[in-house]
């Protein structure tokens, strides 16, 4: 039976084989770095620190599984996992030198996600036929 757990980083998911299931996708470089910041999982949200002066990019995609293949960026980024995290309610303080970040949890079950991926792709494959369909009449 596969795991429902949800992974800190990509890479842990990738060994796990649930390559979907992760929070956050450091670049290369950002984790050649890890030592100098941190991620922390909480019951309801990721928190992200990083000290002050530290600049790093945050990237968000809707269907985070389709675009997010590998994070190979040359600079210091990382990748929200937009089917597990959301971007509304993030709050961000700075205190004792370290910027604080964090990125509430969306709540709700594997299997929901699931359904939410197959009719999303459903949809696609639907308006590609109709595409078909109209170039083949004319």
């Amino acid at each position: 039976m596969a795991s429902c757990r949800v992974h800190l980083f990509k890479k842990y998911a990738v060994a796990a084989g649930t390559p979907r299931d992760y929070y956050i996708n450091p670049s290369e470089m950002l984790m050649s770095r890890a030592s100098e910041w941190s991620a922390v999982e909480h019951e309801d949200c990721i928190e992200l620190a990083f000290p002050k002066g530290f600049s790093v990019l945050a990237r968000g995609y809707i269907d985070t599984y389709i675009y997010d293949s590998e994070n190979k960026m040359d600079f210091l980024d990382y990748i929200m996992n937009t089917d597990f995290l959301t971007q509304k309610g993030v709050k961000a303080e700075m205190r004792d030198g370290v910027f604080r970040t964090y990125y509430p949890k969306i709540n709700f079950p594997k299997i929901e996600l699931d359904e939410v991926i197959k009719k999303k792709n459903n949809k696609v494959e639907e308006t590609k036929e109709k595409i078909n369909c109209r170039k083949n009449q004319k």
